[in-house]
């Protein structure tokens, strides 16, 4: 397994990232197309290969498949020619919702059919972009969206039926109430239903609070209901030896226990991280 990490929102510029990467130990950086933008690309290679680094995904989260508009589908295709010039093997996006307020929440048309044809039209012209550029494009499961269970996430990529296409695992974002107090039963039908339909993951983790009505939020790896040494021994078992795990979503105070916490998560799992 290899370690990535994702800084997206803190306001770091190029040598900051670089540098808690570095700090972190990990081998790969996830970058917004917006960080991956923020300099020429000429200047990104020479800072990633000083420091023996390589951009792992590009993301393109602006673009919501239920709701393209002209500008995020060029959003989406800047992300590909940026990965492409990185030399990053994938872009990332969500697979879409009708929500108009958000691109991750949910609405009562999102969990049907009639939605996965419609984000599988919108999402075919990408992917076969993808495949002329050699990028695979990476989809990020949420079960409040189009890809709300594991199924959906089936169907969506065999409708697409390109080899550019494929699952983000983000297991954090698939835990609903009734998951929580067997979120790794939940995540291991999911590897084994997906199985390598699957080529990344993401690390965060959901807690539950006790407050009326229900309150779940996202935190920091280790802090919540998921058991990562189960879920790194899984991907093992199901997929790459090199896929990339990402931690992502974590305050730079909190990232130094996350990081060992996914450390201690795969020694127990007995996966070596390389």
């Amino acid at each position: 397994m290899r370690l990535g990490l994702g800084l997206g929102g803190l306001g770091l510029d190029s040598q900051g990232l670089i540098e808690q990467a570095k700090a972190q130990g990990v081998s790969g950086l996830l970058l917004d197309v917006s960080e991956a933008r923020q300099q020429p690309i000429a200047e990104w290679r020479r800072q990633l290969a000083e420091n023996e680094l390589e951009v792992v995904q590009v993301g393109s989260w602006a673009l919501n498949p239920l709701r393209p508009t002209p500008q995020t589908e060029e959003i989406a295709r800047d992300a590909l020619s940026a990965a492409a010039d990185l030399g990053a093997p994938y872009i990332i996006l969500g697979g879409g919702t009708k929500n108009p307020n958000h691109s991750f929440c949910g609405h009562p048309d999102n969990f049907t059919d009639k939605a996965i044809a419609e984000a599988a039209a919108s999402l075919k012209p990408l992917a076969r972009e993808a495949e002329a550029a050699g990028v695979l494009v990476t989809l990020e499961i949420h079960f409040a969206t189009v890809l709300c269970d594991w199924d959906a996430c089936r169907k969506l990529i065999e409708e697409i039926a390109s080899s550019a296409l494929k699952i983000n695992l983000d297991a954090a974002n698939m835990i609903r109430y009734y998951d929580y107090w067997s979120s790794s039963d939940y995540i291991r039908m999911g590897i084994e239903t997906l199985g390598t339909m699957i080529e990344t993951c993401h690390a965060k983790d959901v807690v539950m609070h006790d407050a009326l009505h229900m309150h779940m939020d996202e935190c920091p790896a280790g802090e919540g209901c998921l058991n990562y040494a189960d879920i790194i021994g899984l991907v093992e078992a199901h997929l790459r030896p090199d896929t990339y795990m990402i931690v992502e979503h974590t305050p730079l105070d909190k990232l130094p226990a996350a990081m060992t916490y996914i450390r201690d998560s795969a020694a127990k799992a007995g996966v070596a991280i390389f």
